[in-house]
């Protein structure tokens, strides 16, 4: 009966790159791009608190970048402080660990109001992705006192995932 010997030989100096490739492939599993529908409770100013809808795109990787469409409901126009409707989009990026992670970015807005002033804001955050499906997050949305009030937005946000 014949043998069949066959050998591998990978140069040494190809092997470390081969061994780095296979063990970062392995110990990082990227998400998914998606979907994720939110709903936010929208912290209190003067004692009205209001809430928020979002859509979200995630892209996939293990860093993924957002992109955010969102609407926050009006407070009360008797409040002392009054902040009709906002919507506004978000681009920020999500760097993540074990579940965990913090993202920052841009936002527009589509007002400006006692609140929210000037119509560009900046959009971060941290929060816990559960499992594929379901993450929740802080975000605060604000101008970072570039100039005019900056009362800004914080939101509590539960978000699914498809």
């Amino acid at each position: 009966m014949p043998r069949w010997n066959i050998r591998m030989r990978l140069p040494r100096a190809g092997l470390a790159p081969l061994l780095l490739s296979a063990s970062l492939l392995l110990s990082s599993t990227p998400a998914s791009a998606g979907v994720e529908l939110g709903v936010a409770y929208v912290d209190e100013i003067e004692g009205q608190s209001t809430h928020a809808l979002t859509v979200s795109y995630l892209t996939g990787g293990t860093h993924p970048w957002e992109f955010m469409a969102g609407h926050i409901q009006a407070r009360s126009r008797y409040s002392p402080v009054y902040s009709p409707h906002v919507a506004f989009v978000a681009l920020g990026k999500r760097l993540t660990w074990q579940g965990w992670f913090v993202q920052g970015g841009i936002a527009w807005t589509d007002s400006d109001t006692e609140v929210l002033s000037r119509k560009w804001q900046f959009m971060t955050g941290g929060g816990y992705r559960f499992n594929a499906r379901w993450s929740l997050s802080l975000r605060h949305l604000s101008n970072a006192n570039t100039g005019g009030r900056n009362r800004g937005e914080n939101l509590l946000l539960l978000q699914y995932g498809f």
